[in-house]
């Protein structure tokens, strides 16, 4: 059920698609037994990568109208190859969209399956990103279709979101539960959402321990140190350097060692998980006053319903926080300074290429 695949879609699933079965590097599992020609279907999946949709779109028998961030539609470019070739729907992250919500139901009951990642955005160290799972359920009960909740097994490891370069391994796109409409209205609102959070739940901690996990690479650790900015020993923030399997800080010389598991060892270090040391300093970060100074490229303002272009209103920028407040700095122009109390951000995300797009009382930055 269902459109057709569309032209580039049907062109990918003939090349590339078919290219990454053929060299095992994806694969379905219908641990389920979901009869999948019997939809329209929501799928509901955990989101660890930007390949996340290429990878279930290759191994789904039909084509799934992925939600993806709006962001992505600002460009001219992007918004032909994935809003209108591929018919993707934008959602602003962050933030409730009613559009999405109309969209989306729009698409189920004209018979189209679409995906969603509830987390808004892709994990860093393996565990689910919380989020609020009552909004997620009530939008259920609204759309009263086939819901499919998928685990994605394995892409975190085949390319974790900081690092360098892809590992050699094996991704698996499995089918966990299926609730109809049926079960769905027969649950109360807190039954629905406590229903929710126990099949999407994924933690790659927890999966690694039960599974063959054989992920290759000779420079596995390189680009942790976009996860690990802070070090344990001496608290050091953006000391930490990495080189083949090892993350060492350039302050105190404090090293560890990524294992064939992303499992940590170390004698100064006192974890042993990723989720560990990136929970660890996110707390100490949030015990801190402020932050220095830091380079950045571009400052973008847009509207809060983030319609039309961005105006760009620097290409050379600084950004520092001090008392609860983000201050930017325009090196360029008129040097003018843009005071943002964290207490008026509603919504702040980290997108694609190092991208933070928030939103301060009405307006948008990026």
């Amino acid at each position: 059920m269902g459109r057709k695949f569309p032209p580039i879609i049907w062109i990918a699933r003939n090349t590339y698609a078919r290219m990454l079965k053929a060299h095992g590097k994806v694969k379905l599992d219908n641990a389920c037994g979901v009869n999948l020609d019997d939809g329209p279907f929501l799928y509901l999946l955990n989101h660890v990568g930007i390949m996340d949709p290429v990878m279930v779109s290759a191994v789904a028998p039909h084509h799934i109208r992925w939600v993806a961030g709006a962001y992505l539609f600002k460009s001219k470019f992007l918004n032909l190859v994935i809003g209108k070739w591929c018919t993707a729907i934008p959602k602003q992250q962050g933030k409730s969209d009613v559009s999405m919500v109309r969209n989306v139901q729009k698409a189920l009951k004209a018979g189209d399956n679409v995906g969603l990642f509830p987390e808004g955005t892709r994990t860093w160290d393996g565990e689910m990103v919380p989020f609020d799972y009552k909004p997620l359920a009530k939008l259920i009960r609204l759309y009263k279709v086939k819901v499919i909740f998928a685990h994605i097994e394995g892409g975190y490891a085949y390319q974790p979101r900081w690092a360098d370069e892809k590992r050699k391994g094996k991704v698996t796109i499995s089918l966990k539960h299926l609730l109809t409409p049926e079960q769905i209205g027969a649950m109360d609102i807190d039954t629905l959402k406590n229903t929710v959070e126990e099949y999407l739940h994924f933690s790659n901690d927890e999966w690694k321990e039960s599974v063959d996990y054989s992920y290759v690479s000779p420079r596995r650790a390189e680009g942790l140190q976009r996860l690990m900015y802070m070090c344990p020993k001496c608290r050091g923030i953006d000391t930490m350097r990495t080189s083949g399997n090892r993350i060492t800080c350039s302050k105190c010389g404090t090293m560890a060692v990524l294992t064939e598991k992303d499992d940590l060892t170390s004698v100064d270090i006192p974890f042993t998980k990723l989720s560990q040391w990136h929970n660890w300093e996110a707390e100490e970060i949030g015990k801190l006053d402020g932050l220095p100074e830091e380079p950045g490229v571009l400052l973008q303002k847009g509207d809060f319903n983030n319609e039309g272009d961005l105006d760009v209103l620097s290409e050379h920028i600084s950004v520092r926080i001090e008392a609860g407040v983000m201050i930017v700095k325009c090196n360029d122009g008129d040097k003018k300074e843009y005071r943002l109390p964290i207490s008026e951000v509603s919504s702040l995300i980290l997108n694609a290429k190092q991208t933070i797009e928030l939103f301060c009382g009405e307006d948008l930055y990026r």
